[in-house]
C-alpha cells in the first residue's frame, strides 16, 4: 500500500524500502507518544497533527522546549548514543499521526542514502536556529511580550489558530498559567488575539509582532 504523506524526509527513502520500514501510529489529543527517560528505539516523524515536547526538571517543573508539526522529526537526541529520551512527547490534536523508523534503519539510511542524511542535518540546523532565536527574543522581557513572541514564532508553523492551552504556553515560557492568562487578556484588549478552550486565535499578526518587541501603544 503506498504511503501518501507529504513529508520530504520520507520521499527520500526508496518507496519499496519505505513500505517495509515505516511504522504508522495514531494518537488522540493528550496521549503520550513516548515518555522521558524511555529508551530511544528509533526516530519519530510527525505525519499529521501537532506534538509538544515536555521535560520534567529535578524540581518537578514542566518545560516545553518545542511544538512540532507535520514533517518535523521527534526524539532524535538519543538516536546516536542510545541514551534515553530527554523529554516526553504529547499529542496536541486528534488525530495525531506519527511515523516511526527503527534506530538501525535510520543509521543504515543515513549511510546508504546521502540525501536522507543531509535532510536530517538540515532539519536539525533549522531547529537549532529556531530555538536559539526564540529564546533570545524572549530573554529578560515582560511576560506579555514573551507570550507575543512565542505566538508570533508559532504562527507560520501552526496557523492563526494556535492549538495550545494557557498552561502549554506557560510551560514554553517557564512561568505560571495565571501569568500567561493575564498576558493574553492584555493582548485581547488590544484586539490582537482571542482565547478559547484549548486554542488561541491570532487576529492581527502585525500587532502581535509589534508586541513581541515591546509594549505596543
Amino acid at each position: 500500500m503506498p504511503i501518501d504523506y507529504d513529508v520530504r524526509l520520507l520521499k527520500l527513502i526508496p518507496p519499496t524500502t519505505l513500505a517495509d520500514v515505516l511504522v504508522i501510529r495514531r494518537y488522540q489529543s493528550g496521549e503520550r507518544v513516548f515518555q522521558q527517560d524511555d529508551a530511544t528505539t528509533g526516530l519519530w516523524i510527525v505525519l499529521e497533527g501537532r506534538v509538544a515536547i515536555e521535560r520534567i526538571g529535578p524540581d518537578g517543573t514542566v518545560a516545553t522546549p518545542g511544538v512540532w508539526v507535520t514533517g518535523d522529526i521527534v526524539g532524535i537526541a538519543g538516536l546516536w548514543d542510545q541514551s534515553g529520551y530527554p523529554a516526553s512527547a504529547r499529542a496536541l490534536s486528534s488525530p495525531t499521526v506519527m511515523g516511526w523508523l527503527a534506530r538501525n534503519v535510520v543509521l543504515r539510511l543515513h549511510q546508504e542514502v546521502p540525501e536522507f542524511g543531509l535532510e536530517i542535518s538540515r532539519m536539525l540546523s533549522e531547529r537549532l536556529r529556531f530555538i536559539q532565536e526564540s529564546h533570545s527574543s524572549r530573554q529578560g522581557r515582560p511576560i506579555v511580550n514573551q507570550v507575543a513572541s512565542v505566538l508570533s514564532a508559532l504562527l507560520p508553523r501552526l496557523g492563526s489558530s494556535v492549538g495550545l492551552t494557557h498552561e502549554d504556553l506557560a510551560h514554553i515560557i517557564g512561568t505560571h498559567r495565571e501569568t500567561v492568562s493575564r498576558a493574553l487578556q492584555e493582548l485581547a484588549r488590544d484586539g490582537v488575539v482571542t482565547s478559547r478552550h484549548g486554542a488561541i486565535d491570532i487576529l492581527d499578526a502585525k500587532r502581535l509582532e509589534e508586541w513581541s518587541f515591546g509594549p505596543s501603544r
